[in-house]
């Protein structure tokens, strides 16, 4: 009995599995994304693409903190595996559906339900890193995620003529239903982690516990303008670069290498990011990582040159790789372990925040106003990079270190593995 917790903290096997799996399912993600839009595409309604995207922000948006509260209280282990198998019901079910909005409406609740199955999975990651640095693992999921937002979209586009998009959406059940019964063999390996929330815990003082943790954190909160202008930006720039992209290269070829580069250099940033030399720079990591796309986006904006473009699109993707993995280290290095299902719920909220807000923006001025929306982008990020380092300069002067953190509670005191100092 005694030697079942040594097993576990020396294989890399579940860590390596999540990885695989994991990227699986968002290439299963993907090709039912890109059924919903090139369907609404066919249809000549280019605000359906706008309503498919915000009706999976929305909900994530508003219900976020309650999801991240739940995942803090209770034990995440069953909330991820259960979870994953209601999602992938979600999605079975809207494949035998042949409107648009009502498959629309069962993958919105699929989302909502992802809120929770993915919060658990991030807090449960400390334990199924085996030998392997947090730091690290944080990195492969990104390389992982990276390779399969590289291939997705590219695979799913040309899957969408042939199979149509009831069978997509079926072969995105069945990467959910995979990654279901991978966590099963994963939670086996894991141990509850231990709650340190009072026995008259409810909902609303979980949330409101949740933020306050994030909030005590000066760090953190020097960096939130960056991470949501970043994504406000690159939320607009997904909208508007689809018609400015096409228009500079020409060729629908050459428009789906000029987007490869970016998903190349987000998997070397990702790589790069989880090394001993960069890994405990976190805040290189996250500026820099925004200050790379913020550049990259300019340029494509202010240099119509498709060459230009892509190299200016590695350099960018390089970025965005390492602010990733950046972001995820933050989290486990600032915010106490009994909250860190909030941290990443909260996180997803802004995320979704910020991209209802960019496609919002976007999209009424495109695509005659292409060109002049990418560069307000690349402004748009460019502005959250300075902010962070003018938050940071005035932190220091208050001798604040970016790397330290209040020291927690005795339940809560943090993993060795994650702690890190610049």
């Amino acid at each position: 009995m005694k030697s079942t917790p040594t097993i576990r903290r020396t294989s890399t096997v579940p860590l390596i599995a999540l990885v695989v799996i994991s990227s699986l399912a968002i290439v299963g993600d993907e090709a039912a994304s890109m059924s919903m839009v090139l369907t609404a595409v066919d249809q000549g309604q280019p605000w359906m693409v706008t309503w498919f995207s915000l009706s999976l922000a929305i909900p994530a948006m508003v219900l976020a903190p309650f999801g991240g509260a739940i995942v803090d209280r209770y034990d995440p282990r069953k909330i991820w595996v259960v979870c994953l198998a209601l999602q992938s019901l979600c999605i079975c079910i809207a494949a035998l559906q042949d409107d648009f909005w009502s498959r629309l409406a069962l993958l919105a609740a699929s989302n909502v339900i992802n809120i929770l199955s993915s919060s658990a999975a991030f807090a449960l990651l400390p334990r199924l890193t085996g030998p392997i640095r947090i730091e690290r693992a944080n990195s492969l999921m990104a390389i992982g995620s990276s390779l399969a937002y590289m291939v997705g979209p590219a695979l799913s586009a040309w899957l969408f003529d042939i199979v149509g998009a009831s069978l997509m959406l079926g072969v995105n059940a069945g990467t959910t239903a995979i990654l279901a019964a991978t966590a099963v063999f994963l939670v086996l390996r894991v141990e509850r982690p231990e709650s340190t929330a009072a026995d008259s815990w409810n909902l609303f003082g979980g949330v409101r516990d949740g933020w306050a943790a994030i909030r005590s954190s000066p760090v953190v909160a020097a960096t939130m303008p960056l991470l949501i202008l970043i994504m406000i930006s690159t939320s607009i720039e997904a909208v508007a670069g689809v018609f400015w992209l096409r228009q500079i290269s020409g060729t629908d070829t050459l428009y789906g290498l000029v987007l490869s580069c970016w998903a190349v250099g987000s998997i070397i940033g990702a790589y790069l990011a989880g090394t001993k030399r960069l890994a405990p720079r976190t805040m290189l990591l996250i500026v820099g990582g925004g200050l790379c796309m913020a550049l990259a986006i300019l340029t494509e904006g202010l240099v119509p040159i498709a060459i230009i473009i892509g190299g200016a699109f590695v350099i960018g993707g390089l970025g965005n790789g390492t602010h990733n993995v950046g972001v995820r280290n933050l989290i486990f290095q600032q915010i106490p372990k009994a909250h860190i299902g909030s941290a990443w719920a909260y996180y997803r909220m802004l995320t979704s925040t910020s991209v209802a807000i960019g496609y919002i923006v976007g999209t009424p001025r495109t695509p005659s106003g292409a060109q002049s929306m990418v560069v307000t982008a690349g402004v748009c990020a460019l502005a959250g990079v300075l902010i962070a380092l003018v938050a940071l300069r005035v932190f220091r002067l208050r001798g604040i270190h970016p790397a330290t953190k209040e020291a927690p509670a005795p339940e809560d005191q943090a993993d060795p593995s994650t702690t890190i100092s610049n």
